[in-house]
């Protein structure tokens, strides 16, 4: 697994600014697999307790599924190599240290419990690569 980190996102303690109140810390994962469908699967099942959702941000469109404080999308691509690639984006909010868990540790469970998920499911995983993003506005 690889993790692109970047100096501005996470708490105070690594560094970064501040996650407001109002908007969403994203985390990507491109995971290449022997087979996407069995992931694409897994992650629905994971996800399967949360409500859809559908917003605009900042003009494009996202749909996914949340439960309040974590959402998730998820798609089937193709990456530059063309190899099959399910891109998943989860989306944490809440002020760092003043929601519990806060936004980051949302994230670093998230992640943990797709990989085990995988695990659990014997789906044969070739590479995930995660992503910080900037910070983005949340919609809800």
């Amino acid at each position: 697994m690889r993790w692109s980190r970047r100096g501005e996102w996470g708490p105070d303690l690594y560094g970064g600014p501040r996650l407001r109140p109002d908007q969403w810390a994203p985390l990507e994962a491109r995971i290449i697999a022997a087979d996407i469908d069995a992931a694409e699967r897994a992650v629905e099942e994971l996800t399967g307790f949360m409500d859809f959702f559908r917003e605009d941000i900042d003009g494009t469109p996202i749909a996914g599924v949340t439960d309040g404080q974590l959402a998730v999308t998820h798609s089937a691509e193709t990456d530059s190599f063309g190899r099959k690639m399910l891109r998943v984006w989860f989306f944490a909010g809440g002020p760092v240290g003043h929601t519990v868990p806060d936004a980051f540790e949302r994230l670093r469970k998230a992640a943990s419990s797709l990989v085990d998920e995988f695990n659990a499911d014997g789906i044969e995983i070739h590479e995930i690569r995660w992503n910080e993003h900037p910070y983005i506005r949340r919609p809800f």
